[in-house]
């Protein structure tokens, strides 16, 4: 059987939400539903520093985008 699990972000700062099908991040603003099956785990984190101004797409794949998140410098 699978679950729908519904998220939505509020507050100043970017998430990264994992699931059994990948890692997402959401910025504030952003809402979006995701799905279980079985014995699948949710898990929820903060990231980095606050945001003034969210940037597009507010949900989007997990794409470490400073060096606190793991990113290489170019």
């Amino acid at each position: 059987m699978t679950t729908t699990v519904h998220i939505s972000v509020t507050g100043n700062k970017q998430v990264k939400v994992t699931t059994q099908s990948g890692v997402t991040r959401m910025q504030p603003g952003a809402y979006h539903a995701f799905s279980v099956h079985g014995d699948g785990v949710v898990s929820v984190q903060e990231l980095g520093d606050f945001v003034s101004s969210p940037s597009l797409p507010l949900v989007r794949p997990y794409i470490p985008e400073s060096p606190e998140e793991g990113a290489t410098p170019n």
